[in-house]
């Protein structure tokens, strides 16, 4: 990893930040490819909830397990994604999904063990902080497992020991992310159902309600477009977390340093080869 070749600037950003910086990295240098990708998981996964809902006859309910099922284990390729193209120049979907599918048993594995920890803080279903506070905890699983290449359990030490003393911060970014996927389910609802549909092509609502029915085919939609941007402002929360602890900022500005250092000297040194030749076409 070279951080001189990082497509945005490290330094120590807060939240509002990040999160800005994730909606203009996603809709500008990472749209064609998180495009394709999408439709490469994301379509097919929305398509399992739409077959679920009107070709088995599930209830909303087990829908929206099924979508919040699918798209845990789906935002690791988005996530392997923004790593590859934060120091890559061009970064294909085979390399992408590559990677994803070779680190996707140990991906899998870590999943697991963070849910059951997570589950088992949930049995006392009256109290809230401590399933938040393991939820925390587990925030940057997936870059410990997909970018650091740790196994399952080395990767919840390591995310763990990421935040050992952040972590109500990283429970603030899981809420805020919550808010941003739910902005995303309600949009899509919005202008999907409410404007086109029902005002544009005026056919009602055919394919469920969010509001009416507890859910909507265009708000399972939004739930699946929410992915990309969810993964990327995780992944430059982890990077801003990495800059401040391992001090990547201060490294690149030693690195700049030494590479004026070494500019100068090699001026230097053309300046004096030039003046030991110069006398010598003199003479000539």
């Amino acid at each position: 990893m070279k951080l001189d070749e990082a497509r945005v600037v490290l330094r120590p950003r807060n939240l509002s930040e990040i999160f800005d910086l994730a909606l203009r990295f996603a809709t500008d240098p990472a749209a064609k490819l998180y495009a394709k990708l999408g439709a490469l998981t994301l379509l097919p996964a929305w398509g399992l909830t739409l077959a679920a809902r009107w070709g088995l006859g599930w209830d909303w309910g087990l829908v929206w397990l099924l979508a919040l099922a699918l798209v845990t284990p789906i935002q690791g390729v988005f996530t392997v994604a923004v790593g590859r193209m934060m120091f890559a120049e061009e970064v294909s979907v085979a390399e992408v999904l590559g990677q994803y599918l070779r680190r996707l048993p140990a991906y899998i594995g870590a999943l697991f063990v963070t849910r059951v920890m997570i589950g088992v803080m949930s049995l006392g279903f009256f109290l809230v902080i401590p399933p938040l506070w393991m939820w925390g905890r587990c925030t940057y699983i997936h870059e410990a497992c997909l970018l650091e290449q740790a196994g399952p359990v080395e990767a919840v030490s390591r995310a763990s020991r990421m935040i050992n003393r952040n972590v109500m911060s990283a429970v603030a970014l899981l809420l805020m992310l919550t808010l941003a996927a739910a902005a995303f389910v309600f949009v899509a609802e919005s202008l999907l159902n409410d404007g086109l549909l029902e005002f544009v092509l005026q056919v009602g609502r055919p394919f469920g309600s969010l509001f009416d029915e507890g859910g909507s085919a265009a708000a399972l939609l939004g739930l699946f477009l929410a992915v990309p941007y969810w993964a990327t402002v995780r992944f430059l929360a982890y990077v801003d977390l990495r800059t401040r602890r391992d001090g990547w900022d201060v490294q690149l500005r030693f690195m700049a340093i030494q590479a004026a250092i070494q500019a100068s000297g090699a001026a230097a040194a053309e300046s004096r080869a030039g003046l030991r030749v110069e006398p010598e076409g003199a003479r000539a």
